[in-house]
């Protein structure tokens, strides 16, 4: 081949390539940034519309249809959702993941623009912004805890001069602070006292802004500079505002601030509580114990798209270490993705290493010594080359990555041995080095070409997967062509140059073959030459035996396989419970629900249950008044320990959790009432890309009684689904509001409008800012609100007076009547048309969760939906109907792919009919693992196995044909050009195999050897998430290997002698007339 012979003539630059590649290649992966998962981005851009004083339909009505209708004409727009509540209209736009940000949020900005003339004039201006991702998923939480004694607000002071520290420090995407409350100057106004001296609200807040403020008065030019004058009016201390004038009394005395109002120092009203419970603090004796809780300050610091986690999360820890903390301030770190990424990456390196060793072993076993180090060279300067280009695309270091680089470590020597054993069996045959070298790899080159573009072929369709899973997924095909073609490279460029300068033949090496017929003589050989001497003679049945095998194996797995699954499930990390109170209820109510949670699953004060349950690190416990974005008003965030000190596995603890709350031991068995009055939801963080829930439905329609309805049977259907975990829905109920309904004609005859009542009953009720007092990290709101005792009590509120703007006052009363109607609830839209949901997890001994999908869409078939309802089935079962038409089209691709390859390698269209009936025969194995194993069929993990076992499967065939053909080009016939080939591709066909298998075996078994603590690791989280991908592949290609050296030859000797009956030759003679084309 010209590469080699090009490579043989310039051995020196060769070297200094070698040099070169294992350099650059050792700095690149050592600077690689890591992270557990690659990120995807996925655009989504959020527009935000304020209607003040607008209920929800209004809301709905006047400017969420309108922006719809602008929004859905967007190009490359995939999904759109909005929700219209009181006052705020919020729509959510996701975008093909091929789309550029910056175009989605120009696109968007211009449908908007718009939309502007289709808005109410009272509209605010709509906020279009980037919705990112990053900021739900924090790499870094630290929780500041201290004792009774420390006030919550000095803790948030410490909180904040971290958070201004951490904000600068490159990578950093966000900082934020959730806990405490902020410092503030209250002035709690007297009404009764306003009205003897007539005065009213809106006097009072006038003069504060009026006041507190610094004036520019101008500047004066003198003969010799230029004097600037201003007028300072700021207030500088509490004593200014006590003593501010505010009016003037009948007889001409000053009325101060203090004469109407109670000045102090406050805390804004409190909207959310914290507390932590550190189960593992001091010498780690409170573990499986109850701890009290502490009070705690959240910092959550998120990362910018390509940071370097473990770099940036090094900063982070550097930073907070220069803070001196006070004896009663603990800093607990409660969430670490370093952690997980350091775990992850060792993990797999680990399994990296454990597979290399398995695989040298097999090499130097079935090749000598020598020979194994030149076949083991490609190992590091294909995994070398390919992280260079690895780093040269932009891709960090992730799961994905490393267990591609672990699939492709078995093949990536197949090239490998099949040139070395060439080379070697060409200069035991008495060939100089050189001229073996150029022999061996030209004779095999194309073979070797072939071969790595079929599994080229097979991976290339995934690499071009559509949505968020497609662009997770890329990572996988991406790696294994980029270490096949490096691969390629080391064959036929470094391997046979290091074979002419190092190679040497053992004494009698030239005598394991036979002069004459070149067949090997070792004794496995000479077996395997008995053994198809014997199928020969009975070509028919030996094929009828090996589909009947694929027959049975199918109905076996169809009669006790496992199921189906749509992403493997992992035993968590972490646990969120979720709790949601009815609408409505206090911060007091929400919190009186956490802590029944909380006695429920951690045991004490007074709690019925006996102690925590296990494997609890920390727990964080969060109230507010408002779900976030992962859980509803009330959360507790559960961090378990480590894996190696679990006492169980964390599935079981996940079910504890669920059965406390339920009130059931853990054999399932009722010890106490459920937790009533709010739904609860335990969330298991999914692993991977986003797919939603296992199980879901989405009801659509216009009347929300009628999909309330019909919402409340889908439930109902859903808890009645064995494996289904407390479906939840987001069907919203009324919470009481006092509205005050403004008599706008009456408000006008006395001076009044809507928005000055309005404004009014705000000061009165949640209280104004008027104006800042301080600066820096100093500055307090100036808030200006009547007493508790008014707020609370609507009859005290009629009796306010609001100022006319004709220098008079009127009362409330006068122009607003107070009602008690049903709150308002949210509007949902899914593509503009208004929708619920119903959804659940499932159970975690569900090994299929398709299974129970496929079980409550039975259910739902025999449901009879209202004419004006209808339904689609969203969640996991939406991404799986997606994937599961996308591998099977990507595999047909494949397939047809590959046969391009073979009929152009064998200019023959029997030929690659051949070889891919050794790929329909893999599926023996593919089901024979999943049996032996009990593990489902994952759409997508057993579905990319199978499709990368069609590239794999057909290397062997091609490398074993090839042989046949070149034998018969030299004269001989048919049955003895077939056995002699096979017993002398017998060994490379073996080796190959063998060491892609050992590759894989590690994971397979969910075993490594833990090379820096010099111990062994077994079902870690990359082995469960990966595993069965592993076993489809290794038990595919087990029976493929075993079916490649028997029925293989077997249809190639029954289509000659079919062909010579037709053709009445017994040699390919039209191969010599295409040789002189060469």
């Amino acid at each position: 081949m010209i590469i080699t012979r090009f490579s043989l003539k310039h051995f020196m630059a060769v070297l200094v390539l070698c040099l070169g590649i294992f350099l650059i290649g050792a700095s690149t992966y050592m600077n690689l940034p890591r992270e557990d998962f690659p990120e995807v981005t996925i655009p989504n851009v959020m527009v935000t519309t304020v209607l003040d004083g607008a209920n929800p339909e209004d809301v709905e009505t006047s400017v969420t249809i309108p922006l719809e209708t602008e929004l859905s004409n967007v190009e490359g727009l995939k999904e759109m959702r909005s929700t219209s509540s009181e006052s705020l209209s919020v729509v959510m736009m996701e975008f093909d993941a091929e789309v550029e940000m910056e175009d989605a949020l120009r696109r968007v900005k211009d449908a908007v623009d718009a939309a502007k003339g289709d808005l109410p004039q009272e509209a605010e201006e709509s906020i279009v912004e980037e919705l990112s991702l990053a900021e739900l998923f924090p790499i870094l939480i630290y929780n500041l805890t201290g004792d009774d004694n420390l006030a919550l607000s000095e803790l948030k002071d410490l909180a904040e001069r971290i958070q201004d520290e951490l904000e600068t420090l490159p990578g950093v995407l966000d900082v934020k602070v959730h806990g405490g409350r902020e410092r503030e100057i209250l002035i709690e106004v007297d009404p009764e006292r306003l009205h003897y001296y007539n005065l009213t609200l809106a006097q009072v807040k006038g003069i504060l802004r009026g006041t507190n403020r610094n004036v520019s008065v101008g500047a004066s030019d003198l003969p010799e500079n230029r004097l600037v004058m201003r007028a300072p009016g700021e207030f500088k201390n509490v004593a200014d505002i006590f003593n501010l004038v505010i009016g003037v009394g009948a007889d001409g005395t000053p009325i101060f601030m203090k004469d109407v109002a109670l000045v102090r120092y406050s805390f804004e009203d409190e909207d959310s509580r914290a507390r932590l419970y550190n189960f593992q603090a001091g010498d780690g004796s409170s573990i499986g114990k109850y701890v009290e809780p502490k009070r705690a300050i959240s910092i959550m610091i998120s990362k910018k798209t390509g940071a370097n986690v473990l770099d940036l999360v090094e900063r982070c820890n550097k930073v907070v270490d220069t803070f001196e903390l006070p004896d009663s301030v603990d800093m607990v770190i409660v969430q670490d993705l370093s952690k997980e990424v350091r775990d992850t990456v060792a993990d797999l390196e680990n399994g990296i290493g454990t597979s290399l060793l398995l695989v040298l072993a097999v090499i130097f076993v079935g090749l000598g010594v020598r020979n194994a180090i030149l076949v083991a060279m490609a190992i590091p300067f294909s995994m070398l080359l390919s992280i260079i280009v690895i780093n040269l695309m932009g891709y960090t270091l992730n799961n994905m990555i490393l267990y591609s680089l672990i699939l492709a470590l078995g093949m990536l020597v197949d090239n490998a041995i099949v040139i070395i054993e060439n080379i070697y069996r060409h200069h035991a045959m008495g060939m100089p080095r050189v001229k073996a070298a150029l022999q061996g790899t030209s004779e095999v080159g194309w073979a070797v070409i072939a071969s790595t573009a079929t599994t080229v072929a097979a991976f290339a369709p995934v690499a071009f997967w559509p949505g968020v899973i497609g662009e997770f997924m890329s990572y996988l095909p991406i790696t294994v062509i980029i270490v096949l073609t490096s691969s390629l490279f080391v064959g036929l460029v470094i391997n046979p140059t290091l074979a002419s300068l190092c190679m040497r033949v053992k004494r009698g090496a030239g005598e394991f073959s036979d002069p004459e017929t070149e067949k090997p003589t070792y004794p496995l050989a000479r077996i395997y030459g008995v053994f198809l001497d014997v199928i020969l003679a009975r070509p028919v049945w030996t094929l009828v035996t090996a589909f009947l095998m694929l027959i049975a194996v199918v109905v076996t797995q169809g009669l006790y396989g496992k199921g189906v699954e749509f992403f493997p499930s992992l035993e968590p990390d972490r646990l969120v419970v979720s709790i949601t109170p009815p609408d409505g209820t206090s911060l007091s109510a929400n919190d009186h629900f956490a802590k029944l949670a909380e006695e429920r699953i951690l045991g004490a004060p007074g709690a019925p249950f006996t102690g925590p349950v296990e494997n609890l690190k920390h727990v964080g416990v969060t109230v507010g008044l408002k779900a976030g974005q992962q859980s509803g008003p009330a959360s507790l965030r559960i961090e378990f320990v480590d894996r190696g000190k679990r006492t169980e596995s964390s599935n079981l603890t996940m079910t504890a959790v669920r059965n406390r709350i339920e009130g059931l031991d853990a054999s399932g068995n009722r010890v106490a009432s459920p937790l009533f009055g709010a739904e609860y939801e335990v969330i298991q963080p999914e692993d991977g890309p986003p797919t939603g829930k296992p199980v879901a439905i989405e009801i659509f329609g216009d009347d929300f009684g009628e999909m309330t309805a019909v919402v409340r049977d889908m439930k109902t259907l859903m808890e009645e689904t064995d494996g289904v975990v407390r479906p939840f829905d987001d069907a919203a109920t009324a919470q009481p509001t006092i509205e005050w309904d403004v008599d706008k004609p009456r408000a006008a005859m006395v001076g009044l409008d809507q928005a000055t009542v309005s404004s009014s009953l705000q000061m009165v009720v949640g209280g104004l800012k008027s104006g800042t007092f301080g600066h820096g990290d100093d500055e307090q709101d100036i808030v200006v609100r009547l007493p508790e005792e008014y707020r609370l009590d609507t009859r005290k509120i009629k009796s306010v007076s609001i100022s006319n703007g004709m220098g008079g006052s009127v009362p409330i009363t006068s122009v607003a009547t107070a009602n008690l109607v049903p709150g308002p609830v949210q509007i949902k839209h899914l593509d503009r048309k208004r929708v619920l949901k119903v959804q659940s997890d499932v159970e975690p001994w569900v090994v299929a969760d398709a299974d129970v999908r496929r079980a409550f869409q039975a259910k739902v078939a025999g449901y009879t939906f209202p004419p004006d309802v209808t339904h689609r089935f969203s969640g996991a079962a939406e991404e799986e109907d997606k994937a599961t038409e996308f591998l099977s089209n990507a595999f047909i691709v494949a397939i047809f792919a590959i046969c391009m390859v073979l009929v152009v390698q064998f200019n023959s269209i029997a030929v690659p009919s051949i070889v891919m009936c050794s790929v329909i025969l893999s599926f023996i194995g593919v089901f024979l693992g999943l049996l032996i194993f009990q593990k489902p069929f994952g759409i997508i993990m057993s579905g990319i196995g199978v499709i990368s076992l069609a590239g794999v499967v057909v290397n062997n065939g091609i490398v074993l044909l090839d042989a046949i053909r070149q034998f018969q080009r030299k004269g001989l016939p048919v049955r003895e050009a077939v056995v002699t080939a096979s017993m002398i591709r017998l060994r490379p066909v073996l080796l190959t195999a063998i060491t892609t298998v050992l590759g894989l075996l590690p994971m397979a078994l969910k075993f490594s050897l833990d090379f820096a603590n010099l111990t062994y690791q077994y079902d870690s989280q990359s082995s469960q998430y990966w595993q069965s991908m592993a076993v489809v592949v290794i038990f595919g290609l087990v029976v493929s290997t075993a079916l490649t050296l028997g029925v293989v030859p077997t249809l190639y000797y029954l289509y000659e002698r079919l062909r010579v009956k037709i053709v009445g030759r017994y040699t390919v003679e039209p191969t010599r007339e295409l040789d002189a084309l060469e």
